[in-house]
């Protein structure tokens, strides 16, 4: 399917709500349910459009600038394992939640995620970044174990822990 000059495949499943993707290489995904309305898709698809334009560019610059050798990305794997659990075990004291073990992952196209049974999983991308942006992605990710979405309460806990996240959120996408 195509928004003005916006490419995108369109996946339907059995979820609830609609979802855009920006892949490597700009690819565009686009998860919708299985029987929402195709207007319905095009419109929240173009209300979108200049945030898509904007992935799209990132991504595409993320991919040329993106070359590692086999030795750095050692490195950062083993920084990662290093550093991640122990911000984990910080901040977990802090708020009071728990994961039920925490991963490192070479995931190149989200930072953090939290399973549906508490598991975190970080990648090691995230040691590209300083430690205030690795703090927010934990505090994040430790966040969606009481809320597991992006309400209003989710950020009211993080902006709890800490009170100047948006700054820290900022620094991942100015890379």
């Amino acid at each position: 399917m195509r928004i003005k000059d916006v490419e995108f495949e369109l996946v339907r499943s059995n979820r609830r709500t609609l979802a855009i993707e920006v892949k490597a290489g700009g690819k565009v995904l686009v998860r919708a349910p299985q029987k929402l309305d195709k207007k319905q898709i095009i419109k929240f698809v173009s209300s979108k459009y200049d945030w898509m334009l904007k992935s799209i560019e990132r991504q595409k610059k993320n991919k040329k600038a993106a070359t590692f050798t086999d030795e750095q990305l050692a490195k950062l794997k083993q920084s990662a394992k290093e550093i991640i659990p122990k911000r984990v075990q910080y901040f977990s004291k802090i708020m009071g939640l728990y994961p039920t073990c925490v991963k490192i992952s070479s995931a190149k196209t989200r930072f953090g995620s939290c399973s549906a049974k508490n598991s975190l999983n970080f990648s090691f991308y995230l040691m590209l970044y300083p430690i205030d942006a690795i703090d927010y992605v934990v505090v994040h990710e430790l966040a969606h174990i009481k809320h597991k979405n992006h309400s209003k309460d989710f950020y009211r806990l993080i902006e709890k822990v800490l009170p100047d996240y948006k700054n820290r959120e900022a620094l991942l996408k100015n890379k």
